[in-house]
């Protein structure tokens, strides 16, 4: 989840920065990649990385790669409209007055607006990251070892799932309470801020 949320971070600025930027094949390229992985379900593009790429184009990932990459990608799609609209909502006289104050336009970007998007969109990256922790359980589907794959093989070797699954519910509960509480703590401290 650390991996795919960083990686994820860095393909969801680059896309949303593509999008925005001058350089229409690049926004189109960005669109693309942000609507195809934002409007088909995760499960789905799990399963293509894992079965879908040997079979197309002969490359065969392990289970981890396939997973962690479509967590990446998956993720990056929102990130990337978060971004956006992060960037979005930096006052156009922002970017103007840096640009006046003889600051490049990359310039401007880098030290005026993102420094202002990065502290609105936090809560709501966050909040993604929770989603993230919960979402790693389909990788139980592609086979990686994580804590759903364990309990479907106690279930089905005890014929107990009734037990093992309610146990990962609790286990999962107990590891994402606190998460989910600190992103609403990070929207109460944003959300007084400004």
């Amino acid at each position: 989840c650390v991996l795919a949320m960083v990686s994820g971070i860095v393909f969801g600025l680059v896309s949303s920065l593509m999008r925005l930027g001058p350089i229409r094949i690049l926004g189109w390229l960005a669109t693309a990649y942000t609507e195809f992985f934002r409007t088909t379900p995760l499960l789905v593009q799990l399963l293509w990385m894992y079965y879908g790429l040997p079979i197309i184009f002969h490359i065969t990932p392990s289970s981890f790669i396939a997973g962690y990459v479509g967590l990446t990608l998956n993720l990056g799609a929102f990130l990337g409209e978060v971004f956006r609209s992060g960037i979005m909502s930096v006052g156009k006289g922002q970017s103007e007055a840096g640009l006046a104050l003889g600051m490049t336009r990359s310039q401007a970007m880098r030290r005026v607006v993102l420094p202002q998007a990065v502290r609105r969109v936090i809560p709501a990256a966050a909040n993604y990251w929770v989603g993230l922790f919960k979402d790693s359980s389909l990788l139980a589907v592609i086979g990686v070892h994580e804590l759903m794959y364990v309990t479907q093989d106690f279930a089905n070797v005890t014929y107990r799932p009734v037990e093992f699954y309610t146990a990962a519910a609790i286990v999962y509960f107990i590891a994402t309470f606190p998460q989910a509480m600190g992103v609403n703590r990070l929207f109460e401290r944003f959300r007084v801020h400004q």
